[in-house]
């Protein structure tokens, strides 16, 4: 039929005619009423279903808020409907990868930086298990985000995911057990001797002075920075036992050997408990857990991590970046990649920052004053800049299975820093050298 009118219709030798009764018995024809079931069928079909995993851990501030802006997001687009998953954290790459090589991906899934590196090199069928999100994003979409934080997120060249968060240690600490000894509170200018003085200062009776994991590998990282080595060079290539290493191994595992300020097999759990129990006066940790020290009354207070006298250089944490992927094997990748936006925007960190101190990644909330004014999430953030970006490859996701063995070595006594060091790094090449 013409566009400009319903009363003529086309026959075989190019005439036209009027044809009004045709035309109304057509529309009075099964299947021409909007209200028809087959109209409907077709609508319900054009639903978009996102299936997205998380790692915020159960019945937290952090869940609760993303809860709140996945419903946020459907509201806004009636047309989506999203199913969401929560995973442990440690467990998020590796059930990402099992889920993915059975063909069973979610849309999308929320990683760390590392994790990312893990993930990179595995191929199922030939295809990579995640989306490269360079041709979704524009140069706007890229350039609201701290660079540092976007270059995490990348796998040699790909984007593999939007930064949603970053995070990292710093010092806290309880200002009435220093009150009640009498000692001036932390402060940036502090240098490593200084706090082991006022750590032992602390350390009376079934008070610690200091609450860290010291076999633990991440809290040894800023240690090594600080002490001038570090975990790989500039090709990449594993440095676990570089200069300054050996040493800040030695002064981290003292702590607790040596001086007695750190409980004696004080763990990442156990730790948390000592500071809430008001049995440790400082605590090396990071903003995830500010929230439940707050809600144990504990008046907690933060501060830069020390400098170390040897080197001039301060303690520089190991920055991790959280954020979200889209799955290679996604059949909605561009609306996966709305979501993922979304919950990395602007407006969903500000809310997570204020919420449950999440330290954002977009550059304009650096200056917000909402999130300036806030001590937690400023102190965070000045810590976080003075830190060492995680670097996002393979070794980084492998290193700390050497480190494990070489910490335990040396706190049991069997070898010195440096040749378990140096073991290490050795044993992290092999594996590297297992993968090409």
């Amino acid at each position: 039929m013409e566009r400009n009118t319903l009363w003529k219709c086309e026959i075989m030798n190019g005439q036209r005619v009027i044809c009004p009764f045709f035309v109304v018995i057509i529309l009075l024809l099964p299947g021409c009423l909007s209200t028809d079931p087959i109209s409907n069928q077709e609508n319900e079909e054009q639903v978009i279903e996102l299936n997205v995993w998380h790692s915020f851990a159960a019945e937290s501030k952090e869940q609760a808020t993303f809860e709140s802006k996945i419903s946020a997001f459907m509201a806004f687009n009636p047309g989506v409907e999203v199913q969401i998953s929560a995973i442990p954290y440690p467990e998020a790459d590796q059930q990402f990868m099992i889920a993915a090589q059975g063909g069973e991906a979610p849309d999308l899934v929320r990683l760390s930086s590392d994790q990312l590196g893990k993930i990179g090199d595995i191929r199922v069928g030939g295809q990579p298990l995640l989306e490269d999100l360079r041709s979704h994003l524009t140069p706007i979409d890229r350039s609201k985000f701290d660079p540092r934080a976007l270059n995490a997120m990348r796998y040699e060249g790909d984007l593999l995911g939007i930064p949603a968060s970053q995070d990292c240690l710093s010092l806290l600490y309880n200002p009435i057990l220093f009150d009640s000894a009498g000692i001036e509170y932390p402060n940036e200018n502090w240098t490593l001797d200084d706090l082991l003085i006022a750590a032992t200062d602390l350390t009376s009776g079934d008070v610690n002075g200091l609450a860290l994991p010291v076999k633990n590998a991440y809290w040894w990282f800023g240690f090594q920075a600080g002490f001038g080595g570090s975990l790989f060079d500039q090709n990449g290539t594993p440095t676990l036992d570089s200069n300054g290493s050996a040493e800040a191994m030695d002064w981290v595992l003292n702590l607790e050997l040596e001086h007695g300020v750190v409980e004696t097999g004080t763990q990442t759990e156990s730790m948390k408990t000592q500071f809430l129990s008001s049995k440790a006066a400082m605590i090396v940790d990071g903003p995830w857990n500010w929230a439940t020290y707050e809600a144990g009354r504990i008046p907690i207070q933060q501060v830069m991590l020390p400098t170390v006298s040897e080197t001039g250089e301060r303690v520089a944490p190991l920055v991790t970046y959280k954020g979200w992927s889209v799955s290679k094997q996604s059949l909605n990748k561009e609306w996966a990649t709305r979501l993922a936006l979304y919950l990395s925007s602007s407006e969903v960190q500000k809310e997570f920052a204020i919420e449950t101190y999440t330290m954002p990644t977009h550059i304009d909330l650096y200056e917000d004053t909402e999130i300036s004014e806030n001590v937690v999430i400023s102190g965070f953030l000045d810590q976080l800049m003075e830190g060492t970006p995680a670097p996002t490859t393979r070794a980084m996701a492998m290193v700390y299975d050497p480190l494990v063995t070489a910490f335990e070595n040396v706190y049991a006594g069997e070898m010195n820093s440096s040749e378990a060091l140096s073991l290490a790094d050795a044993a992290l090449e092999s594996d590297l050298e297992g993968l090409s």
